[in-house]
């Protein structure tokens, strides 16, 4: 993973006064650790191969941050 991606998504949390978790961290290492497609779902599956404690429900609030860093982009095919 590119240092600059890590750090943008990380001063993105930083402004938005949110904490850095391990649970994030895992999340965000697995979304960028592979340049294939993936869904919430999949990413769940990556992100728990980190961290075996990340919750779907943290997956599904995370993605928006993400996409709301400007760092990946979001498509929503239904």
């Amino acid at each position: 993973m590119d240092e600059g991606v890590r750090q943008r998504i990380y001063d993105y949390l930083e402004h938005r006064k949110l904490r850095r978790t391990a649970q994030r961290d895992a999340i965000i290492e697995a979304a960028f650790g592979t340049h294939e497609h993936y869904t919430a779902e999949e990413l769940l599956v990556m992100a728990r191969q980190i961290d075996p404690d990340v919750s779907r429900a943290t997956v599904y609030r995370t993605l928006p941050l993400l996409v709301h860093s400007g760092v990946p982009k979001g498509l929503d095919f239904g």
